[in-house]
């Protein structure tokens, strides 16, 4: 058998420092009868999937938890408690590069859903390039990478430290799916009201670069035109979102690992991107007409058809701002955008997963074999 002690012991050798609390979460996930030690037939149920029964992949099972990052800004990259605290800074490094490869669906996708355009993607993706140059097609990209880890930071500080409070994290309740989302919730609505004003300069700069100078010349334009609250117009909508994207999101996903480990299938890195991209895609198509709303309401525009009539002023009452897009532009307005959302999905849960997992491999071989010999 394996105590807590052994085992800390063991993942410290591997480059795994995790604090007591860390190693008794871990433990719980495999002590199916609360003995406190881990027995030959609890490891090998485990453990069963993993390919190459090496100790450090079998580690890498144990500490499952990077995060899954579908490039949508309500989706809070939140990690396991058990895993070390780079995982999180690589998550985030992954994320921007995800971000930065993704830009140009971004812009056509925020462009779309601003203005109601329903030209093919390809034209829009011309017409910005003629317009605005290479440049055009990466405005705002810049303050959405630099809000990756703000965000990041405030999600998994507030999520590690409220699973502390759950009950779940102390006899392994079965309500636990439950509780994580839940404080998963809480905290990406924390992070939001935190960090929403790099969001809606973000968004100026990407439907409207030739009007600002930069992230501070844009927000202090904002400010100085339209008052502190345009920073956080769109926020209701935005918080209303938050809760059913994590819930779809995490359900999805955990549903799908589920089904694979009932049909002793084994969750391969390609097999973890689809179940990723379908999570992500699911979640986005579930609350889509409110991200039309949130970023409406953060461009500060009423409607692209008569936004120069006072009948167009866009209610600040979200059922009611719902209701007035619904009835001047029709159902396909609040999916304006949509195609290059979905587009966007599995290449940033591929190039994300697969920055992380290349950073976290380089980082345990380094200290394998560099900090080693130092």
């Amino acid at each position: 058998s394996i105590s807590a002690e052994e085992l800390g012991s063991a993942m410290k050798k591997l480059g795994y420092p995790l604090n007591k609390s860390a190693v008794r979460n871990i433990l719980i996930k495999v002590d199916k009868d609360g003995s406190g030690q881990v027995d030959f037939d609890e490891f090998r149920e485990f453990f069963r999937f993993v390919p190459d029964a090496s100790l450090a992949n079998i580690m890498n099972v144990w500490l499952d938890g990077t995060p899954i990052d579908c490039g949508s800004d309500l989706s809070p990259p939140v990690i396991s408690p058990s895993v070390p605290w780079y995982y999180a800074l690589f998550g985030g490094l992954g994320g921007i590069v995800s971000r930065c490869m993704t830009a140009p669906l971004e812009k056509i996708k925020l462009d779309a859903q601003t203005t109601g355009s329903r030209n093919s993607l390809v034209s829009e993706l011309r017409n910005t390039y003629r317009t605005l140059g290479v440049r055009g097609l990466y405005a705002g990209n810049f303050a959405n990478c630099c809000r990756v880890f703000p965000y990041a930071g405030i999600v998994t500080y507030c999520y590690l430290t409220g699973l502390k409070y759950m009950p779940t994290i102390s006899n392994g309740d079965p309500m636990e799916p439950v509780y994580r989302g839940s404080v998963a919730a809480l905290s990406g609505m924390t992070g939001q009201l935190v960090t929403y004003p790099i969001d809606a300069v973000r968004l100026r700069l990407t439907v409207a670069p030739e009007r600002y100078h930069g992230i501070l010349n844009c927000g202090l334009t904002i400010v100085r035109e339209e008052g502190i609250r345009a920073l956080y117009k769109g926020l209701n909508p935005t918080l209303f979102c938050v809760v059913p994207f994590l819930a779809c999101q995490m359900i999805t996903a955990d549903t799908l690992k589920a089904r694979c480990a009932i049909n002793d299938i084994e969750v391969t890195p390609l097999r973890m991107l689809v179940i990723g991209g379908t999570a992500g895609l699911l979640a986005q198509t579930m609350v889509y007409p409110m991200d039309v709303l949130r970023r409406r309401m953060q461009a500060g525009v009423q409607t692209p058809h008569n936004s120069s009539s006072s009948k167009a002023a866009l209610s600040e009452h979200t059922t009611v701002a719902l209701r007035q897009i619904f009835q001047r532009e029709g159902v396909r307005s609040l999916f304006a955008g949509i195609i290059p959302s979905y587009m966007k999905i599995f290449p940033a849960v591929a190039i994300a997963m697969t920055t992380t997992k290349t950073l976290i491999g380089v980082s345990l071989n380094y200290k394998k074999h560099g900090w080693n010999r130092a």
